[in-house]
Protein backbone atom coordinates (compact mmCIF):
# COMPACT_ATOMS: atom_id res chain seq x y z
CA UNK A 1 0.00 0.00 0.00
CA UNK A 2 1.07 3.46 -0.62
CA UNK A 3 2.17 6.03 1.80
CA UNK A 4 -0.44 7.93 3.79
CA UNK A 5 -0.08 10.98 5.98
CA UNK A 6 -2.92 11.79 8.36
CA UNK A 7 -3.42 13.66 11.56
CA UNK A 8 -3.92 16.98 13.20
CA UNK A 9 -3.35 15.88 16.76
CA UNK A 10 -3.76 13.12 19.26
CA UNK A 11 -7.27 14.16 20.29
CA UNK A 12 -8.64 13.91 16.78
CA UNK A 13 -6.80 10.64 16.29
CA UNK A 14 -8.67 9.23 19.28
CA UNK A 15 -11.95 10.30 17.68
CA UNK A 16 -10.96 8.33 14.59
CA UNK A 17 -10.08 5.27 16.63
CA UNK A 18 -13.44 5.34 18.43
CA UNK A 19 -15.19 5.63 15.08
CA UNK A 20 -13.59 2.52 13.58
CA UNK A 21 -16.47 0.14 14.24
CA UNK A 22 -17.77 -2.18 11.52
CA UNK A 23 -21.08 -1.30 9.89
CA UNK A 24 -23.12 -3.97 8.13
CA UNK A 25 -24.92 -1.42 5.97
CA UNK A 26 -24.23 1.82 4.17
CA UNK A 27 -24.26 5.17 5.94
CA UNK A 28 -27.12 6.98 4.27
CA UNK A 29 -26.12 10.30 5.75
CA UNK A 30 -22.99 10.27 3.63
CA UNK A 31 -25.14 10.45 0.50
CA UNK A 32 -26.90 13.63 1.54
CA UNK A 33 -23.95 15.80 2.49
CA UNK A 34 -20.31 16.33 1.74
CA UNK A 35 -18.22 14.08 4.01
CA UNK A 36 -15.60 15.62 6.24
CA UNK A 37 -12.28 16.08 4.49
CA UNK A 38 -13.71 16.31 0.99
CA UNK A 39 -13.19 20.03 0.36
CA UNK A 40 -9.98 20.90 -1.47
CA UNK A 41 -8.66 22.76 -4.50
CA UNK A 42 -8.26 21.19 -7.94
CA UNK A 43 -9.01 17.65 -9.06
CA UNK A 44 -8.37 14.56 -6.97
CA UNK A 45 -8.14 12.12 -9.89
CA UNK A 46 -6.90 11.82 -13.41
CA UNK A 47 -8.89 9.35 -15.47
CA UNK A 48 -6.80 7.52 -18.04
CA UNK A 49 -8.97 5.84 -20.67
CA UNK A 50 -7.33 2.51 -21.56
CA UNK A 51 -10.15 1.12 -23.72
CA UNK A 52 -13.52 2.62 -24.72
CA UNK A 53 -15.48 3.20 -21.53
CA UNK A 54 -12.75 1.80 -19.26
CA UNK A 55 -10.79 4.25 -17.11
CA UNK A 56 -7.91 3.92 -14.64
CA UNK A 57 -8.36 6.52 -11.87
CA UNK A 58 -5.12 7.68 -10.23
CA UNK A 59 -4.80 10.26 -7.47
CA UNK A 60 -3.28 13.65 -8.25
CA UNK A 61 -2.18 14.37 -4.67
CA UNK A 62 -4.79 17.06 -4.05
CA UNK A 63 -6.66 14.58 -1.84
CA UNK A 64 -5.28 11.51 -0.08
CA UNK A 65 -6.65 8.49 -1.96
CA UNK A 66 -3.55 6.17 -1.96
CA UNK A 67 -4.74 3.26 -4.13
CA UNK A 68 -6.06 3.43 -7.68
CA UNK A 69 -9.59 2.65 -8.77
CA UNK A 70 -11.04 1.65 -12.12
CA UNK A 71 -14.25 2.96 -13.67
CA UNK A 72 -16.19 0.85 -16.17
CA UNK A 73 -18.89 2.80 -18.02
CA UNK A 74 -21.51 0.45 -19.44
CA UNK A 75 -24.65 0.91 -21.54
CA UNK A 76 -26.88 1.82 -18.60
CA UNK A 77 -24.66 2.09 -15.53
CA UNK A 78 -21.16 2.29 -14.06
CA UNK A 79 -19.11 -0.32 -12.20
CA UNK A 80 -16.32 0.95 -9.92
CA UNK A 81 -13.42 -1.25 -8.83
CA UNK A 82 -12.02 -0.18 -5.42
CA UNK A 83 -13.08 2.97 -3.59
CA UNK A 84 -10.00 4.24 -1.75
CA UNK A 85 -8.99 5.15 1.79
CA UNK A 86 -11.97 7.04 3.20
CA UNK A 87 -15.60 8.03 2.68
CA UNK A 88 -14.36 11.42 1.51
CA UNK A 89 -12.12 9.91 -1.17
CA UNK A 90 -14.94 7.70 -2.46
CA UNK A 91 -17.40 10.61 -2.44
CA UNK A 92 -15.00 12.76 -4.47
CA UNK A 93 -14.40 9.87 -6.89
CA UNK A 94 -18.13 9.66 -7.59
CA UNK A 95 -18.34 13.42 -7.99
CA UNK A 96 -15.49 13.52 -10.49
CA UNK A 97 -16.83 10.51 -12.41
CA UNK A 98 -19.71 12.80 -13.40
CA UNK A 99 -17.30 14.45 -15.85
CA UNK A 100 -17.11 11.10 -17.67
CA UNK A 101 -20.77 10.10 -17.60
CA UNK A 102 -24.12 10.83 -15.97
CA UNK A 103 -24.93 7.12 -15.63
CA UNK A 104 -25.39 5.85 -12.07
CA UNK A 105 -22.90 3.66 -10.21
CA UNK A 106 -24.72 0.39 -9.60
CA UNK A 107 -21.87 -1.86 -8.45
CA UNK A 108 -18.58 -1.52 -6.57
CA UNK A 109 -16.03 -4.34 -6.53
CA UNK A 110 -13.49 -4.60 -3.69
CA UNK A 111 -10.35 -6.34 -4.92
CA UNK A 112 -9.38 -6.97 -1.27
CA UNK A 113 -10.04 -5.67 2.25
CA UNK A 114 -7.13 -3.25 2.75
CA UNK A 115 -8.03 0.23 3.86
CA UNK A 116 -6.77 2.05 0.77
CA UNK A 117 -9.08 -0.03 -1.44
CA UNK A 118 -12.29 -0.57 0.55
CA UNK A 119 -12.74 2.19 3.12
CA UNK A 120 -15.03 4.16 0.85
CA UNK A 121 -17.74 1.46 0.86
CA UNK A 122 -19.93 3.24 3.39
CA UNK A 123 -21.02 6.05 1.08
CA UNK A 124 -22.97 3.73 -1.22
CA UNK A 125 -26.68 3.23 -0.67
CA UNK A 126 -28.72 0.01 -0.66
CA UNK A 127 -29.27 0.25 -4.41
CA UNK A 128 -25.55 -0.39 -5.01
CA UNK A 129 -24.07 -3.89 -4.96
CA UNK A 130 -20.74 -4.00 -3.13
CA UNK A 131 -19.04 -7.15 -4.39
CA UNK A 132 -16.08 -8.93 -2.86
CA UNK A 133 -14.66 -12.24 -1.76
CA UNK A 134 -16.14 -13.88 1.35
CA UNK A 135 -12.84 -13.27 3.14
CA UNK A 136 -13.02 -9.55 2.33
CA UNK A 137 -16.50 -9.40 3.87
CA UNK A 138 -15.27 -11.27 6.95
CA UNK A 139 -12.38 -8.85 7.46
CA UNK A 140 -14.44 -5.69 6.95
CA UNK A 141 -17.07 -6.98 9.37
CA UNK A 142 -14.60 -6.98 12.22
CA UNK A 143 -10.90 -7.36 11.76
CA UNK A 144 -9.48 -5.10 9.09
CA UNK A 145 -8.76 -2.17 11.41
CA UNK A 146 -6.95 -4.46 13.86
CA UNK A 147 -4.41 -5.61 11.30
CA UNK A 148 -0.82 -4.34 11.73
CA UNK A 149 -0.74 -2.47 8.42
CA UNK A 150 -3.64 -0.20 9.32
CA UNK A 151 -2.72 0.16 12.98
CA UNK A 152 0.86 1.11 12.15
CA UNK A 153 -0.34 3.67 9.64
CA UNK A 154 -2.81 5.22 12.06
CA UNK A 155 -0.33 5.34 14.93
CA UNK A 156 2.14 7.47 12.97
CA UNK A 157 -0.31 10.00 11.60
CA UNK A 158 -0.13 12.85 14.10
CA UNK A 159 3.65 12.94 13.88
CA UNK A 160 3.43 13.01 10.10
CA UNK A 161 1.36 16.17 10.18
CA UNK A 162 3.62 17.81 12.75
CA UNK A 163 6.62 17.07 10.53
CA UNK A 164 4.86 18.68 7.57
CA UNK A 165 4.08 21.77 9.63
CA UNK A 166 7.73 22.13 10.58
CA UNK A 167 8.82 21.71 6.98
CA UNK A 168 6.34 24.35 5.82
CA UNK A 169 7.58 26.79 8.46
CA UNK A 170 11.23 26.21 7.56
CA UNK A 171 10.86 26.33 3.76
CA UNK A 172 11.91 29.61 2.11
CA UNK A 173 11.48 28.62 -1.55
CA UNK A 174 7.96 29.71 -2.57
CA UNK A 175 7.10 26.83 -4.97
CA UNK A 176 8.40 24.19 -2.56
CA UNK A 177 6.54 25.83 0.32
CA UNK A 178 3.30 25.82 -1.69
CA UNK A 179 3.75 22.12 -2.48
CA UNK A 180 4.30 21.32 1.20
CA UNK A 181 1.24 23.34 2.17
CA UNK A 182 -0.83 21.30 -0.31
CA UNK A 183 0.48 18.09 1.27
CA UNK A 184 -0.40 19.41 4.71
CA UNK A 185 -3.97 20.28 3.63
CA UNK A 186 -4.40 16.80 2.17
CA UNK A 187 -3.10 15.22 5.38
CA UNK A 188 -5.41 17.26 7.58
CA UNK A 189 -8.36 16.48 5.31
CA UNK A 190 -7.54 12.80 5.55
CA UNK A 191 -7.68 12.60 9.31
CA UNK A 192 -10.95 14.50 9.28
CA UNK A 193 -12.25 11.86 6.85
CA UNK A 194 -10.97 9.01 9.02
CA UNK A 195 -13.02 10.31 11.95
CA UNK A 196 -16.18 9.43 9.99
CA UNK A 197 -15.01 5.99 8.89
CA UNK A 198 -17.32 3.01 9.39
CA UNK A 199 -15.79 -0.09 7.74
CA UNK A 200 -18.54 -1.54 5.56
CA UNK A 201 -18.41 -5.05 4.09
CA UNK A 202 -19.50 -6.27 0.67
CA UNK A 203 -23.21 -7.15 0.46
CA UNK A 204 -22.60 -9.60 -2.42
CA UNK A 205 -19.84 -12.19 -2.08
CA UNK A 206 -18.14 -14.92 -4.07
CA UNK A 207 -15.86 -17.85 -3.35
CA UNK A 208 -14.37 -18.53 -6.77
CA UNK A 209 -15.99 -16.42 -9.50
CA UNK A 210 -19.04 -14.55 -10.68
CA UNK A 211 -19.96 -12.67 -13.85
CA UNK A 212 -21.79 -9.40 -14.39
CA UNK A 213 -23.48 -8.76 -17.74
CA UNK A 214 -23.98 -5.12 -18.62
CA UNK A 215 -25.43 -4.80 -22.12
CA UNK A 216 -22.71 -6.06 -24.44
CA UNK A 217 -20.07 -6.06 -21.72
CA UNK A 218 -19.03 -9.10 -19.69
CA UNK A 219 -17.31 -8.41 -16.37
CA UNK A 220 -15.82 -11.44 -14.63
CA UNK A 221 -14.81 -11.33 -10.96
CA UNK A 222 -12.35 -14.12 -10.21
CA UNK A 223 -10.54 -15.48 -7.18
CA UNK A 224 -7.34 -17.08 -8.51
CA UNK A 225 -5.85 -18.19 -5.20
CA UNK A 226 -4.28 -16.59 -2.16
CA UNK A 227 -1.64 -13.95 -2.75
CA UNK A 228 -1.60 -10.39 -1.43
CA UNK A 229 -4.36 -11.46 0.98
CA UNK A 230 -6.53 -14.55 1.42
CA UNK A 231 -9.33 -12.96 -0.60
CA UNK A 232 -7.90 -11.10 -3.61
CA UNK A 233 -10.11 -10.94 -6.67
CA UNK A 234 -9.27 -9.71 -10.15
CA UNK A 235 -11.77 -8.13 -12.51
CA UNK A 236 -11.47 -9.48 -16.03
CA UNK A 237 -13.10 -8.06 -19.15
CA UNK A 238 -12.55 -10.77 -21.79
CA UNK A 239 -13.88 -8.86 -24.80
CA UNK A 240 -11.73 -5.81 -24.05
CA UNK A 241 -8.79 -7.97 -22.84
CA UNK A 242 -8.37 -5.89 -19.67
CA UNK A 243 -7.69 -7.16 -16.15
CA UNK A 244 -7.94 -5.06 -12.97
CA UNK A 245 -5.65 -6.59 -10.37
CA UNK A 246 -5.74 -4.48 -7.20
CA UNK A 247 -2.59 -5.28 -5.20
CA UNK A 248 -2.48 -8.88 -6.42
CA UNK A 249 -0.26 -7.40 -9.14
CA UNK A 250 0.96 -3.80 -9.13
CA UNK A 251 3.41 -1.90 -11.28
CA UNK A 252 6.12 -2.31 -8.60
CA UNK A 253 6.33 -4.39 -5.40
CA UNK A 254 3.25 -5.16 -3.32
CA UNK A 255 3.04 -4.95 0.45
CA UNK A 256 3.28 -8.39 2.10
CA UNK A 257 1.78 -7.80 5.54
CA UNK A 258 -1.17 -10.17 4.98
CA UNK A 259 0.27 -12.19 2.13
CA UNK A 260 0.98 -15.81 1.22
CA UNK A 261 4.19 -15.39 -0.81
CA UNK A 262 4.75 -19.05 -1.66
CA UNK A 263 1.14 -19.50 -2.81
CA UNK A 264 1.13 -16.16 -4.61
CA UNK A 265 3.42 -17.52 -7.33
CA UNK A 266 0.91 -20.23 -8.31
CA UNK A 267 -1.97 -17.75 -8.12
CA UNK A 268 -0.14 -15.51 -10.58
CA UNK A 269 0.27 -18.52 -12.88
CA UNK A 270 -3.54 -18.69 -12.95
CA UNK A 271 -3.64 -15.00 -13.89
CA UNK A 272 -1.28 -15.62 -16.80
CA UNK A 273 -3.78 -18.09 -18.29
CA UNK A 274 -6.28 -15.28 -18.90
CA UNK A 275 -6.25 -13.62 -22.32
CA UNK A 276 -5.50 -9.95 -21.61
CA UNK A 277 -3.24 -7.23 -22.99
CA UNK A 278 -3.71 -4.46 -20.40
CA UNK A 279 -3.31 -4.52 -16.61
CA UNK A 280 -4.88 -1.88 -14.36
CA UNK A 281 -3.01 -2.27 -11.04
CA UNK A 282 -3.99 -1.05 -7.59
CA UNK A 283 -0.88 1.16 -7.47
CA UNK A 284 1.11 2.69 -10.29
CA UNK A 285 0.30 3.19 -13.95
CA UNK A 286 -1.51 0.75 -16.24
CA UNK A 287 0.84 -1.50 -18.21
CA UNK A 288 0.93 -4.02 -21.04
CA UNK A 289 4.24 -5.77 -20.34
CA UNK A 290 3.40 -9.27 -19.08
CA UNK A 291 7.06 -9.81 -18.18
CA UNK A 292 6.23 -7.88 -14.99
CA UNK A 293 4.36 -10.97 -13.79
CA UNK A 294 7.40 -13.21 -14.31
CA UNK A 295 9.63 -10.67 -12.60
CA UNK A 296 7.38 -10.47 -9.57
CA UNK A 297 7.09 -14.24 -9.33
CA UNK A 298 10.89 -14.52 -9.33
CA UNK A 299 11.05 -11.91 -6.56
CA UNK A 300 8.45 -13.75 -4.48
CA UNK A 301 10.35 -17.03 -4.76
CA UNK A 302 13.56 -15.37 -3.64
CA UNK A 303 11.89 -13.48 -0.78
CA UNK A 304 10.49 -16.72 0.59
CA UNK A 305 13.82 -18.52 0.23
CA UNK A 306 15.98 -15.70 1.62
CA UNK A 307 13.80 -14.99 4.64
CA UNK A 308 13.45 -18.70 5.35
CA UNK A 309 17.22 -19.17 5.13
CA UNK A 310 17.94 -16.42 7.64
CA UNK A 311 15.23 -17.62 9.99
CA UNK A 312 16.70 -21.11 9.90
CA UNK A 313 20.06 -19.62 10.86
CA UNK A 314 18.45 -18.17 13.98
CA UNK A 315 18.09 -14.55 12.86
CA UNK A 316 15.28 -12.57 14.46
CA UNK A 317 12.68 -10.89 12.26
CA UNK A 318 14.32 -7.53 12.97
CA UNK A 319 17.72 -8.87 11.90
CA UNK A 320 16.33 -10.49 8.77
CA UNK A 321 14.56 -7.26 7.80
CA UNK A 322 17.98 -5.58 7.76
CA UNK A 323 20.03 -8.39 6.19
CA UNK A 324 17.79 -10.02 3.56
CA UNK A 325 19.40 -9.37 0.19
CA UNK A 326 17.09 -9.06 -2.81
CA UNK A 327 19.34 -6.66 -4.71
CA UNK A 328 19.53 -9.11 -7.62
CA UNK A 329 16.03 -7.85 -8.51
CA UNK A 330 16.96 -4.17 -8.53
CA UNK A 331 16.93 -4.04 -12.31
CA UNK A 332 13.22 -4.89 -12.39
CA UNK A 333 12.31 -3.06 -9.16
CA UNK A 334 14.40 0.14 -8.88
CA UNK A 335 12.99 0.96 -5.44
CA UNK A 336 15.25 -1.79 -4.07
CA UNK A 337 18.19 0.32 -2.92
CA UNK A 338 20.15 -2.31 -1.02
CA UNK A 339 19.75 -5.21 1.40
CA UNK A 340 16.69 -5.10 3.62
CA UNK A 341 12.94 -5.71 3.57
CA UNK A 342 9.98 -4.06 5.32
CA UNK A 343 9.78 -5.54 8.79
CA UNK A 344 6.03 -6.08 8.52
CA UNK A 345 6.55 -8.39 5.54
CA UNK A 346 9.30 -10.36 7.26
CA UNK A 347 7.11 -10.80 10.33
CA UNK A 348 4.36 -12.18 8.11
CA UNK A 349 6.68 -14.76 6.53
CA UNK A 350 7.98 -15.78 9.97
CA UNK A 351 4.37 -16.25 11.07
CA UNK A 352 3.61 -18.47 8.07
CA UNK A 353 6.79 -20.53 8.52
CA UNK A 354 6.04 -21.04 12.21
CA UNK A 355 2.45 -22.11 11.47
CA UNK A 356 3.62 -24.67 8.93
CA UNK A 357 6.30 -26.03 11.25
CA UNK A 358 3.67 -26.49 13.98
CA UNK A 359 1.46 -28.53 11.62
CA UNK A 360 4.19 -31.10 11.00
Amino acid sequence: MGRTILGVGAALLMVALVALQPNSGSVAAQRGRTPAGARFAGKAFRFNQVKPGIYHAIGTGALTVVGNSSVIVNDQDVVVVDDHISPAAAWVLLDEVKALTNKPVRAVINTHFHFDHAHGNQIFGPDVDIIGHEFTRQMLLGGSTNMPLFKNCLAGLPQGVEDLKRRVAAESDAPRKAALQAQLRAAENNIAAQAELRPTPPNVTLRTEMTLYRGGREIQVRFLGRGHTAGDVVVYLPKERVVVTGDFLTSALSNMSDSYPDEWVASLDALKKLDFDTVLPGHGEAFTDKAKIDNFQAYLRDVWTEVGRLKQQGASADETAKRADLTRHKGNFPNIQGPGLPLIGVQRIYELLDARANRR
